[in-house]
């Protein structure tokens, strides 16, 4: 039963016995309704009488049943007021450590600043992708909602340094910047920027004016979803088959086919290979869409003779079984 059922079952009966415990002393004594108060709350309380008793038999006997109910159903409901009141402080502090302590664990991870609609569905998309990330808010009741559905997730200023250290700053990957206003996503990018100097940083922004702001406080990507969302429109409008392919290609749930990107490390068979004697289509049944070079340089559709180099990220697309299969084939 939960513990608000049982607090209201116990205060009920509570309340019973007080006016049971008062019509019954009216009736066995004859006290007023004033005497009959003060007789439940010493009894209930334990005060007491005095050491020897001056009443009868019947009222003895009456007092005695009323000092073990009452006193045993007082302390009960105490408890599970106490219990109420301390319960999720405990439960919150225990996950407290055992979050710290998870976090302490995880490396080259993504920390999503901003616990928003776009937050909520990076989330989403990271972990079907079973990718590890933290989430930083400062609104208390997104980082329950976060805890609740099992997320790592820190409390606190993402503009803080403090609270960027908490969540790993350190040791991750990718930082990104999805706070609610412009000005909090630069001096979040600049804090985060001298707390790291290899972190990927993507960042959001409304206003065209901030993205330039964005990458001058350090941001490695500047997303503006109202620019986006209007490229997607014309798109949809120029070229409505296109724009479907796209979507379906970024919808994988849509779409039976997974967009990739594999890197070339050492000792990979892949590397001084052409895309033709890879054979990715014909024996992989994976399309290889781009490549990028380690200069940074992008090979869109690649020839045939197109070789494959050490640290190269090659893009592929295909179902996600065939592309596992590509990857461990090459040891990328």
């Amino acid at each position: 039963m939960p513990l608000l059922h049982r607090i209201r079952r116990c205060l009920l009966l509570m309340a019973g016995l007080f006016v049971l415990a008062i019509v019954a002393r009216r009736q066995i004594t004859g006290d007023g309704w004033l005497e009959a108060v003060y007789f439940f709350v010493i009894t209930v309380t334990t005060v007491g009488y005095g050491e020897r008793s001056v009443v009868g038999p019947v009222e003895q006997i009456y007092t005695i049943a009323l000092i073990l109910f009452g006193t045993t159903l007082v302390g009960y409901t105490i408890g599970l007021v106490l219990q109420a009141m301390f319960e999720g402080q405990i439960r919150r502090a225990m996950g407290l450590q055992r979050m710290t302590r998870e976090i302490s664990h995880i490396a080259d991870h993504t920390i999503i600043c901003g616990f928003g609609r776009m937050g909520k569905t990076l989330v989403d998309e990271l972990k079907r992708r079973n990718k590890p990330f933290v989430v930083v808010d400062s609104d208390q009741e997104s980082i329950v909602e976060a805890c609740d559905e099992g997320l790592l997730a820190v409390h606190g200023d993402a503009t803080d340094e403090d609270t960027l250290l908490a969540a790993g700053i350190e040791r991750a990957k990718t930082l990104v910047v999805a706070l609610r206003s412009d000005a909090d996503n630069v001096f979040l990018t600049l804090t985060a920027r001298n707390l790291s100097r290899s972190l990927r940083i993507i960042a959001r922004g409304e206003l065209l004016s901030t993205e330039k702001k964005l990458l001058q406080a350090g941001a490695d990507r500047v997303i503006l979803p109202a620019v986006i969302g209007a490229r997607r429109i014309a798109q949809m409008v120029t070229r409505p088959h296109a724009a479907d392919m796209l979507e379906l290609v970024t919808d994988n749930q849509t779409l039976d086919a997974e967009l990739e990107e594999l890197s070339i490390g050492p000792g990979s068979p892949l590397t001084g290979k052409s895309v033709r004697e890879a054979g990715t289509r014909q024996r992989h049944r994976v399309m290889i869409i781009a490549i990028r070079r380690s200069d940074g340089r992008m090979v869109f559709n690649p020839e045939p003779d197109e070789l494959f180099c050490h640290d190269d990220t090659v893009i592929v697309m295909g179902k996600q079984p065939d592309v596992v299969a590509f990857q461990e084939a090459y040891k990328l």
